[in-house]
């Protein structure tokens, strides 16, 4: 575990900054997927799996792997049933919480920051070991740092959106969604994976590259 605030926001910020197009184009089309299926009753069934694709291509994009813009629907779909049931207990959960002075809403909220990577990372994994992997990543990190994290994320940006008509949100939500990408992959300890993916990956491009010039040789 390796997670900063500080660390964070940096990395975040520099993978946004490099595929905002691609983060922001994505994440409309996530939207806008969401909107149409809200329509009806049997729609709403599948806008957490919309979601679970689009983090899952933001994933793929903090680790280096190829993301197509619109081509992010099939790893969520592929497990629809479980980004559901998350998504229900986890509502269940806040709301529950909230009615309870409010203080076991927050708590839970922060407690369960890490469900849905969790899942999508980790397949094999039960809802329940789901709910229990969260707790531990956040009792590692320290439920008040992420607490303050998450405030850093959301309070300047709900600010700004009071005077620019939400225009902050619409400009600002790749980095904000990097920046998350980025703590779990910090909290989570993945950050070390990550980098040993990309060195074979491009250990195995210059073999190659230098296979080609031995042939033209």
């Amino acid at each position: 575990m390796n997670f900063e605030i500080d660390k964070a926001f940096n990395g975040g910020f520099e993978f946004a900054k490099k595929n905002y197009l691609l983060v922001w184009v994505n994440g409309f089309l996530a939207i806008l997927s969401t909107v149409l299926a809200s329509i009806t009753i049997v729609g709403i069934l599948i806008v957490p799996a919309i979601w679970a694709g689009y983090i899952e291509s933001c994933l793929r994009i903090r680790r280096g792997k190829e993301v197509k813009m619109g081509v992010f629907f099939k790893a969520g779909f592929s497990q629809w049933g479980s980004f559901f049931i998350l998504t229900v207990l986890c509502f269940l959960g806040f709301v529950l919480g909230f009615l309870l002075l409010i203080i076991p809403g927050i708590y839970l909220m922060i407690a369960w920051y890490f469900v849905f990577y969790l899942k999508i990372d980790n397949p094999e994994l039960t809802i329940s070991e789901v709910f229990s992997k969260s707790m531990e990543l956040v009792s590692n990190v320290g439920w008040f740092k992420l607490f303050l994290f998450a405030l850093i994320i959301a309070l300047p940006v709900n600010i700004i959106d009071i005077f620019t008509f939400n225009l902050a949100s619409v400009i600002l939500f790749p980095f904000i969604v990097m920046i998350q990408v980025e703590a779990y992959i910090l909290a989570s300890g993945k950050e070390e994976l990550v980098d040993k993916e990309l060195i074979e990956e491009i250990r195995i491009n210059e073999d190659l590259i230098n296979a080609i010039n031995d042939i033209d040789n």
